[in-house]
């Protein structure tokens, strides 16, 4: 409390205050705690306040002896450790459960409609289907590549770590080809995590500060769009219950989408958890007790959701962690 303090001594508070500002709220507090004590302790003995306050001494060199004690500058390997951190356990969790779903949910639920991307005999797609049909249920232990991988560049680093991110990007890839007509397309949305897992702390660590611009979000959110609307275009071939209970979901996505470029936290997570929930929803009706309709569509829509929200939300988180860090300096 300074009220009970003459105005001399108030005013010397005030300035020791701004010239202390480039040290942390706690320092500056403790600081200027010892410094009242002391005030309280000066004798009087007839002389003027001001008087004895300058025996304390100028408040500008007072705040040059001393040091700040956090950290002044954003050092570059922290920063990227920090960009793999939080981008490689969230897709760990998606590649997990890719996995668990592609080799245990196959029993009991509808994953895909026959050659779900279409059959055309001597195409592209007619040899891959041959290809995976010959490896017959070894395709799906493919899905536990992206799981491997993800964790890799955690205790990986430089550039051995680079690499292995590369071959996993490159391996998942080749697995989302081999099987792109059924179970390969689940893994989809994890290549493209990977890829991006790679390359986003290269892109991200050109600038401390750096963020996606508006053209990359613009991208993303069309990009989204262009999925969320084929797999619901998909999703609707044959099924027998509401048509709302697609439009509706894929509708919700479209607007999170559409709010990426505004660069708003929430609408990241919104977009992330509404993402989990149409994956949900859409494991729920291939159940053989509600629809039994291909789970693939909801799936796709949900987790590219996921991937492009968890995206943008770390690029966001980096650049927040940026900020603080050198409003310190």
């Amino acid at each position: 409390m300074q009220s009970h303090l003459p105005r001399a001594a108030r005013n010397y508070l005030e300035q020791l205050r701004r010239e202390l500002g480039f040290l942390s709220d706690a320092e500056r507090t403790e600081i200027l705690a010892h410094t009242r004590e002391q005030i309280s302790r000066l004798p009087g003995k007839g002389r003027r306040k001001s008087e004895l306050l300058r025996s304390l001494g100028d408040p500008a060199v007072v705040a040059a002896g001393f040091t700040r004690t956090e950290p002044t500058e954003l050092k570059v390997s922290s920063g990227r450790q920090f960009l793999t951190r939080i981008l490689a356990w969230p897709i760990f969790a998606l590649s997990v459960l890719t996995a668990g779903l592609l080799v245990l949910g196959s029993h009991f639920v509808a994953l895909v409609e026959p050659l779900s991307f279409g059959y055309v005999g001597g195409s592209m797609f007619g040899a891959l289907a041959e290809l995976e049909l010959s490896l017959g249920s070894a395709v799906m232990f493919f899905a536990f590549i992206p799981a491997l991988f993800s964790l890799l560049p955690l205790v990986v680093h430089g550039t051995p770590g680079l690499v292995l991110q590369i071959v996993g990007a490159l391996a998942t890839t080749a697995a989302c080809v081999l099987g792109l007509a059924s179970l390969g397309a689940f893994l989809i949305p994890l290549a493209v995590l990977l890829w991006a897992q790679a390359f986003t702390p290269l892109l991200m660590m050109r600038g401390s500060m750096a963020r996606p611009g508006p053209a990359w979000l613009v991208c993303a959110a069309v990009a989204l769009l262009a999925s969320i609307g084929y797999t619901t275009y998909r999703g609707m071939q044959g099924f027998t219950g509401n048509v709302w209970l697609i439009l509706a979901p894929a509708a919700a996505l479209a607007v999170l989408a559409l709010l990426l470029p505004l660069r708003r936290r929430w609408a990241h997570i919104a977009l992330i958890a509404t993402g989990l929930l149409v994956m949900a929803a859409g494991f729920i009706a291939a159940l053989p007790g509600t629809f039994e309709a291909p789970l693939l569509w909801p799936w796709l829509a949900g987790a590219m959701s996921f991937a492009v929200g968890h995206l943008a939300l770390a690029a966001g988180m980096w650049h927040e962690r940026a900020r603080n860090l050198l409003a310190l300096l």
